[in-house]
């Protein structure tokens, strides 16, 4: 492998959208405005209102394939809420400040997708459907009025699509103290008080909590096998009470994980319940096979998965949640959200100034994936590389990171700074992933692709 930045047309190649989308005037658009966002990350790196208009351009384009064009009103309306967080979360006197969420979204969907169709790439497809557990889909038989059933790499495909565009959208709710805080520091010098921004949810939301934590609990167990020809995932009839109680308790706490998980299954519900899809106006009989084989499978499937990317350790006691770590031969997207997140310290824009500026790394990871046969296992080497001309300002945000996380060490070098950051990574992998048996990984850092700074291979405890 050359080690050298990825040009759009190479990360394009890699993502092999033509796999998922076999309509080709589609297909074409959703390459182009993707293709888009990869020029304006690598050609206009300090032009951040570019970057976000090609990504919403592409959200769009994504969600008008599957008729819910509609869903990119919302991220319009994200963007708007994270120029206020980006404002009032800035404290120069702490060191506080904002990092993106929209921008983190897309480049979380490509990060997974280049890794998914890698593995589609180089293993069989009876292979390909045990390791992601996704079947055909023989949906037309049950009466939906779809114009065709996916194939099993399409299926994956929406469901990676909802898990990784979707997986942060409630971040918002998780801020609002920090919204208020930034309000009353204004206020407050002119003798003024505010309160922090107050939310109630609909009496409808509240009445269906119930049914929806035991719904998605009730995959857990399970462990996502597919039953009734690849229709229906296992349930337990037992009641999943560790699970429900879990994910009620970080969504009474705004854990923006759960959040999100709720908010885009009552989106998609919508779409089809009020008819606001254009393609397909469905009637009561249709309606409830919908929900009985598509709402209540591979979308409650995508919320589980995005419910568990973001609970963490309880904060009096310091203990690990029970779902930890998570093991890709189980729950497979949610461990490549968690993967794509926990990893995605490149091209993310952090409000530590009123200009903005990037991260760590302002380019996309090099990414060498091989199947082990033998071993059953993928095998992911990531390699990322730093500008040296950035060291400053990299020293001076991992430092800032390290103190935030309890690390009181003082750093100075760029060499003690890769360090830190390369070990803050892969203690956070290494806490919530199971890694070293059926999914393999090194984590490479480089100084502008020539000079190795960092390389360690992952391996959680057992």
């Amino acid at each position: 492998m050359v080690l050298q930045i990825l040009s759009p047309d190479e990360i394009i190649k890699e993502i092999a959208f033509e796999k998922y989308v076999p309509n080709r005037p589609e297909c074409d658009e959703i390459t182009k405005r993707c293709k888009d966002v990869f020029i304006a990350q690598t050609e206009k790196t300090n032009e951040r209102a570019e970057q976000i208009e090609t990504a919403l351009c592409f959200i769009k384009t994504l969600w008008r394939k599957y008729d819910c064009e509609q869903v990119a009103d919302i991220y319009d309306k994200f963007v708007k809420m994270e120029e206020a967080l980006f404002g009032l979360e800035r404290q120069e006197d702490t060191g506080k400040y904002y990092r993106d969420h929209f921008v983190h979204m897309f480049n979380c969907f490509v990060f997974g997708l280049r890794i998914i169709s890698s593995v589609l790439q180089q293993v069989p497809s009876p292979t390909s459907k045990r390791m992601f557990k996704v079947d055909d889909e023989s949906l037309k038989k049950v009466g939906l009025p779809f114009g065709s059933d996916y194939k099993y790499d399409q299926r994956l495909f929406y469901l990676w699509t909802l898990v990784s565009t979707f997986h942060d959208i409630a971040i918002p709710f998780q801020h609002l103290a920090g919204l208020g805080k930034g309000i009353s520091r204004f206020v407050e010098e002119f003798g003024w008080v505010f309160t922090d921004p107050q939310i109630s949810m609909h009496n409808f939301d509240s009445s269906q909590l119930y049914y929806y934590f035991n719904l998605i609990g009730s995959l857990y167990p399970g462990k996502l096998k597919l039953v009734e020809d690849g229709r229906k995932y296992q349930r337990l009839k037992s009641q999943p009470y560790y699970l429900t109680k879990l994910l009620g308790r970080e969504f009474d706490r705004r854990n923006h994980g759960v959040l999100s998980g709720f908010f885009m299954w009552k989106t998609v519900e919508e779409i089809f319940l009020v008819s606001r899809s254009k393609k397909y106006k469905f009637d009561i009989d249709e309606f409830d096979k919908y929900s009985e084989y598509v709402l209540e499978q591979d979308v409650a499937r995508a919320a589980l998965d995005i419910s568990l990317h973001a609970i963490d350790k309880d904060e009096k006691s310091d203990e690990e949640p029970k779902i930890f770590p998570i093991t890709f031969t189980s729950y497979p997207l949610a461990f490549l959200i968690i993967l794509s997140d926990e990893l995605q310290e490149y091209l993310r824009w952090e409000g530590v100034a009123p200009k903005k500026q990037l991260g760590a790394f302002n380019y996309h990871p090099l990414l060498d994936i091989t199947f082990d046969k033998p071993d059953d296992a993928i095998c992911l080497k990531v390699h990322f590389s730093l500008d040296s001309r950035e060291q400053d300002a990299i020293i001076e945000r991992v430092s800032h990171r390290a103190r935030f996380s309890g690390d009181g060490r003082g750093i100075s070098k760029i060499d003690e700074a890769i360090t830190q950051l390369g070990n803050m990574i892969k203690e956070n992998l290494k806490r919530k992933l199971e890694i070293g048996k059926n999914f393999k990984m090194r984590l490479n850092i480089y100084q502008d692709w020539k000079k190795e700074c960092y390389s360690e291979e992952i391996i959680s405890s057992t």
